[in-house]
């Protein structure tokens, strides 16, 4: 029994950043989110840096993956989807000077129904004192959400 204790406790996920740096880190790619869910387009380019890059990696039926590369006014010149959340877990956050960046399992839903989960990589820069987004990567993978809520 106590083995299988200590198995959980060594799978749990990692505990929230100490650090206020790693913690204004998640914050920019939170509020990033959270103008996502709220439809807020303003909200979500006051987080990225000018020219910030896109990419998403999206899993086809047969095993092919579809790389394609963005800009944001390319993707949200319009409004988010109306009902649309993105949500995180288990980040992994490596900083280094004004460079940091966010790995972390997420799904999206729209109007809570799951469209894919899949795995967030942020890339950060702090420029004049904030953190602010230079690219945002990700995995589009509706058939694998079973298998990374696990992570």
């Amino acid at each position: 029994m106590f083995a299988l204790l200590l198995a959980a406790a060594v799978q749990a996920a990692p505990p929230p950043p100490a650090d206020p740096e790693d913690k204004a880190v998640l914050a920019t790619a939170q509020a990033f989110f959270d103008g996502f869910e709220k439809g807020d387009v303003a909200a979500m380019r006051a987080t990225l840096l000018p020219n910030a890059q896109l990419m998403s990696l999206t899993s086809r039926p047969g095993g092919e993956t579809v790389v394609r590369r963005f800009g944001f006014e390319e993707t949200f010149g319009a409004k988010p989807p109306a009902g649309a959340r993105e949500w995180m877990w288990s980040p992994v956050i490596i900083r280094r000077g004004a460079l940091a960046t966010i790995s972390a399992p997420y799904e999206l839903t729209v109007n809570g129904k799951t469209l894919h989960c899949g795995l967030d990589v942020f890339t950060l820069a702090k420029a004049d004192g904030a953190w602010k987004i230079a690219s945002i990567s990700w995995t589009a993978e509706p058939e694998a959400c079973p298998e990374i809520r696990k992570m």
